[in-house]
């Protein structure tokens, strides 16, 4: 098994739905079954319980994207579920099974697609798709000019 740092969680509700999830600290174990189960555990803050306590009742499958190692990365997509939600005080932990899902489209040429389907051109387009990407990516304005300096 190996394990990574957890850098960026969004519960996908539907395509054009997603929710970021902050979190204070988290990790993504690969299983190494050769079927791309992972195990992910994210710490975060006890409002986001409402959430993951619904996912787990449902017992339901649910879409997540994950960012491992550095923010910089494309998001992987995974189908997950909620194996257990321990209380810490003022945080919870959360444990999730999760199945790598392998999407034979790239990010950019979904988000390139999509733009020109809208019927933009030159450097409209050039400008949204940067913005569109960076936040797909998880980027957040003031971390991509941070970035960037």
């Amino acid at each position: 098994m190996k394990t990574f740092k957890l850098v960026g969680l969004s519960v996908v509700h539907d395509d054009l739905h997603r929710q970021e999830i902050p979190f204070i600290d988290g990790l993504i174990i690969n299983k190494e079954d050769g079927q791309n189960h992972w195990l992910i555990e994210t710490y975060l803050d006890k409002q986001y319980e409402p959430i993951f306590f619904e996912l787990q009742k449902r017992n339901d499958e649910f879409r997540l994207q994950v960012t491992i190692t550095n923010r910089s990365n494309d998001p992987a997509n995974m189908i997950a579920t909620v194996r257990s939600i321990t209380r810490m005080n003022n945080h919870i932990s959360v444990l999730m099974d999760g199945l790598l899902v392998r999407s034979k489209t790239d990010l950019a040429e979904v988000v390139l697609a999509s733009l020109v389907e809208k019927g933009l051109q030159g450097e409209a387009l050039l400008k949204e798709f940067k913005r569109q990407l960076n936040e797909r990516r998880g980027f957040k304005n003031e971390e991509k000019t941070r970035i960037q300096q």
